[in-house]
């Protein structure tokens, strides 16, 4: 396949309408931070002009939430561990199967390449 002036001055303009792009997109995202970032700016300078006020005092006593000292269930924890080593087997078992398959496939992997969608 010869490669022609034409072609070539094609695929020069694609690749510089892509790049054109990409600035476009990267000068949107750069307008998006600034406002984001004056937004947090301006939520800080209001949330440090408020005033915290203590009501826990004026809760009634059944209203009171349990403490994080409360004793731990320990059935209940000991199933919820249980469940987590089950879930932890069956996918490990997955990756397991991924990385012998990635292996045997390593040569034909390049890296840094990335191709199109």
């Amino acid at each position: 396949m010869e490669i022609t002036k034409s072609k070539l001055k094609n695929a020069l303009d694609e690749i510089d309408a892509k790049i054109s792009h990409v600035e476009d997109i990267e000068s949107d995202n750069r307008k998006l931070l600034i406002k984001l970032t004056k937004q947090g700016n301006q939520i800080v300078k209001f949330l440090q002009g408020l005033e915290l006020q203590d009501i826990t005092e004026d809760i009634p006593e059944e209203f009171n939430l349990p403490t994080t000292e409360a004793p731990i269930e320990t059935e209940k924890f000991e199933h919820i561990k249980k469940l987590l080593d089950e879930y932890l087997d069956e996918n490990m078992s997955d990756l397991k199967e991924f990385e012998e398959e990635m292996e045997k496939h390593k040569d034909k992997v390049t890296p840094g390449q990335i191709g199109e969608s």
